[in-house]
Formats: structure tokens, C-alpha cells, sequence
């Protein structure tokens, strides 16, 4: 049996990530913490991590950034390198998993060959109202949490077929090598990627979308729903809500569809009643 292996990009709260690290035991872990969390943080996030955990090295993931999605890069060569897992699960460090370890491995058995992610193409109505082709069209950065770019459009690389979808994702081992190996053999990709909007939204589907990977995602993808509950509101834009006690129903609920969900976020240290509700009734059943 191969245990899917689990990707955690982190940046803060040390009681939550290791709650959530501990979750997922014996699942291996390819832990980044951000270059910006301050030392007493980090020696925090460290302290006494089991074995299932390798550390991956640290990169400035700030809001919005390129490092997000290198950060993820890493974990998935990492992971591929060194284990012989047949998914890799891209989380943050506030997520939490809705079913044991042994759950998530049986579940993923059944979709062997699939990633479960939320990838579409252009035009997508959440993302104003270009559909997302200003992430592309224009040079973008962000810099004090402010979004600026170029009023000069651009070409986007030869054979790119733009997509967008959830930085939170399932891979399928295949798409996974896939990915870094059409990122190694074009350059030009990750030096786009750099300046496109929020790439961690954007270069994987985008890149598993194209013909030059020759994947078929209309035939190798998890339908139904997300492997995530997430409360978004009524305002997508503004953000995933902080997840607490009054949302343990609907969390339920997305455990227990036709496509049950796997993890929820987001959590914070706050978090305890309601991961302890988790833990108890959805986790254990």
C-alpha cells in the first residue's frame, strides 16, 4: 500500500500545525515554513516534529507571490524523490483533514490515476470581470499586499492554455511529474509564471490544461465536488472565513456528500472547540 504524501506550506501557528501534522500521522510530510516567520515562531513549528516530517527549504511565500507556487514545486520533487506515493496533498498550514489517515488512504485508492483540484479554463466568474485574463495578459506583483501591473498587454507562452483553480489540490503521481517536467523543459514558463496574478491559482491548472502535457484532465479528474470545505461567504473575493463551532454542521454535511470532502480550512489557534467536534465525530467514524 503507498500512503499519499502531504505537501504543508505554513507561516505561522505552531499549536495548529502541529495538531494538524499529528491529524495525518503515519502520512510522510514535506513541511515549508515561510523565510519570513520570525525565529520564535519557527523554533515553535519545530519543536519535536515526528519522524513522517521532512523539512524542505525555506522560500519567502509572501501574499500572492511566486514563492507560493515554487514553495509547492519543492514539495512536490521532494515528495516524488523520496517517497513512492502514488498522490500528493497540497495544504496550508491552517487546514485540518475531516477523515483519519486511513480514510484518506482509502479514498485516494479508489481514484487511482485521478487528481482531485478544481482547474477550469478562462473565462472563470469568480475572477472579475475579464474572467481571470487580466491575471495573464498584463505583468503583475504584488507589494504591500497591494496588487500592481503593467498597462502593456503581453503574449503568453507558445502552446499555454490559461486556467485557474484552487491553490489547494490532490495530484495524481503522473500529473505530478508531468508538471515538473514540462517546467523543466520550458523555462520560459516559470519566468511567465513569475508575473502572472497569484500564480498559485494559476501555473499548475494552467500547465496541466495545456496539450504540451499531454494529459487529459476531462478523463482524469475527481468529478463531483471539492476535497475542501471552505466558507467563502458571500464576498469570494474577500476570503475563506475563519472556520469555528457554528460551522461544524456544514462541515459535516461536506463530509458526508456523495464526494466527501477530506480537509477544511481555515483554522487558526482559536480553533480547538470545533477540532475537537472533528475529531470526534467525523474523524473516529
Amino acid at each position: 500500500m503507498s500512503l499519499p504524501a502531504v505537501v504543508i506550506l505554513a507561516h505561522a501557528y505552531p499549536q495548529h500545525l502541529h495538531r494538524l501534522i499529528a491529524a495525518l500521522q503515519p502520512l510522510p510530510v514535506f513541511l515549508h515554513v515561510d523565510a519570513a516567520t520570525s525565529d520564535d515562531v519557527l523554533a515553535a513549528m519545530l519543536l519535536r516534529l515526528p519522524e513522517t516530517v521532512r523539512l524542505l527549504p525555506r522560500l519567502a511565500t509572501g501574499w500572492a507571490s511566486y514563492g507560493l507556487a515554487e514553495a509547492e514545486l519543492s514539495g512536490y520533487r521532494a515528495a516524488l524523490a523520496q517517497t513512492d506515493a502514488d498522490h500528493l496533498v497540497l495544504c496550508t498550514g491552517s487546514d485540518y483533514p475531516l477523515a483519519s489517515a486511513d480514510q484518506i488512504v482509502a479514498t485516494l485508492e479508489d481514484y487511482a490515476g485521478l487528481s482531485w483540484a478544481e482547474i477550469d479554463g478562462l473565462p472563470i466568474k469568480d475572477w472579475g470581470p475579464l474572467g481571470g485574463y487580466d491575471r495573464f495578459l498584463w505583468r503583475n506583483r504584488a507589494r504591500d499586499r497591494r496588487r500592481e501591473w503593467s498597462p502593456i498587454p503581453r503574449p503568453w507562452p507558445k502552446g499555454l492554455r490559461p486556467a485557474g483553480g484552487s491553490q489547494l489540490k490532490i495530484l495524481a503521481r503522473r500529473h505530478a511529474e508531468r508538471l515538473l517536467g514540462v517546467l523543466d523543459e520550458r523555462p520560459d514558463l516559470v519566468s511567465y509564471f513569475h508575473e502572472v496574478w497569484i500564480p498559485d491559482e494559476t501555473l499548475v491548472p494552467s500547465v496541466l490544461s495545456s496539450p504540451f502535457s499531454r494529459i487529459d484532465l476531462s478523463r482524469e479528474l475527481v468529478t463531483g465536488s471539492s476535497a475542501w470545505y471552505i466558507n467563502w461567504g458571500s464576498k469570494r473575493s474577500s476570503g475563506p472565513h475563519w472556520l469555528g463551532p457554528n460551522d461544524l454542521p456544514a462541515i459535516a454535511a461536506a463530509r458526508r456528500r456523495s464526494t466527501p470532502a477530506l480537509f477544511a480550512r481555515k483554522f487558526d489557534e482559536s480553533a480547538t472547540e470545533v477540532l475537537d467536534a472533528i475529531d470526534a465525530e467525523l474523524r473516529a467514524s
